[in-house]
């Protein structure tokens, strides 16, 4: 099914000014599954805009207890949204569905109630001490917000990273704004209508969909409004980020490229050893931010590992 996806922004899925798209195609068949809107500088501005107007007003006055119970609503109704996830996943990523019902989606659900969990029991700290007048003083610490939050996430698991960043920071009382990868933006737009459904004020969750360069990505980073930035993709795009990001002093966190290396000793469990590391080097084709990318194997069992790698490779 042809999908037509728009922006959301201040609660209402919104085309952009311009008029901009560009086709989303299936990694199966590249076939053209979706038309997408790309945002450029006058959606972020009306995203960091709404941003801003949310955290000055209503999601700014909850307490922590009504944020805690706001999440825990999104977290179900991700459940109940649960086939419609699922499907927007696959048709986004090509990848199988065991893995979408059994691991990314279910995940995507937790991150709401795992940070809204912790934030329950984040303690404020307070101390005593004196002064020259003998009097004393009580010292204590407020948590506040720290603002708007820009989001950008990648396309390994969308789902499940994006809500990794914004479950938290919106369990903190920030907003967001969310530009996910423009290969797989169909769950970030649908979990807009999850949040309004559960009753999310307008403006706490927006979503702008586009490119890096040139597009929604650096409009959102070098954005004066924007407090901090949450990023997880290759290094030079982390780089670019956190050049732009040093304008301002924002804060940034960053989860980039690698290279995760596997060692094998000869008196391993031989079977597990290969086993465990087939699986670290191709699940989901490789494209694992933890997976395995080189092995170091002792030489009195070299030969016979590598055999056994490769046979498993090839059976693929």
């Amino acid at each position: 099914t042809m999908r037509h996806i728009d922006h959301f922004i201040a609660g209402e899925f919104t085309a952009s000014a311009n008029g901009k798209r560009f086709e989303k195609r299936s990694p199966l068949n590249n076939q053209i599954i979706a038309s997408i809107a790309e945002g450029g500088k006058a959606e972020i501005d009306a995203a960091v805009a709404a941003a801003k107007q949310a955290l000055q007003g209503e999601w700014g006055t909850l307490t922590p207890e009504t944020r805690v119970d706001l999440l825990y609503a999104v977290a179900n109704e991700i459940t109940r949204r649960f086939d419609d996830l699922v499907e927007a996943e696959m048709a986004d990523t090509g990848q199988p569905d065991h893995v979408m019902k059994h691991v990314f989606i279910p995940r995507g659900a937790a991150n709401f109630k795992v940070f809204a969990d912790v934030i329950k029991n984040v303690p404020n700290e307070s101390f005593q001490m004196s002064t020259p007048d003998g009097r004393g003083a009580l010292n204590y610490a407020i948590r506040v917000p720290k603002g708007v939050v820009a989001v950008i996430s990648p396309w390994n698991a969308p789902f499940l990273l994006m809500t990794w960043k914004v479950g938290p920071a919106l369990a903190c009382g920030n907003t967001v704004i969310v530009k996910p990868s423009e290969e797989t933006p169909l769950t970030t737009a649908l979990l807009g209508e999850v949040m309004n459904s559960v009753g999310i004020p307008k403006g706490v969750y927006n979503v702008v969909h586009g490119f890096g360069p040139h597009s929604a990505g650096e409009f959102l980073t070098r954005h004066p409004q924007v407090d901090a930035i949450t990023f997880t993709g290759e290094t030079t795009t982390g780089a670019a980020i956190m050049k732009a990001a040093s304008d301002g002093m924002r804060d940034v966190s960053f989860e980039l490229g690698g290279k995760n290396a596997g060692i094998v000793f000869a008196d391993c469990d031989f079977d597990e050893a290969v086993n465990g590391l087939f699986r670290s080097a191709f699940l989901n084709a490789g494209q694992v931010c933890l997976g395995t990318e080189r092995v170091y194997v002792e030489r009195p069992i070299l030969e016979r590992f590598v055999q056994a790698l490769k046979a498993k490779a090839e059976a693929v």
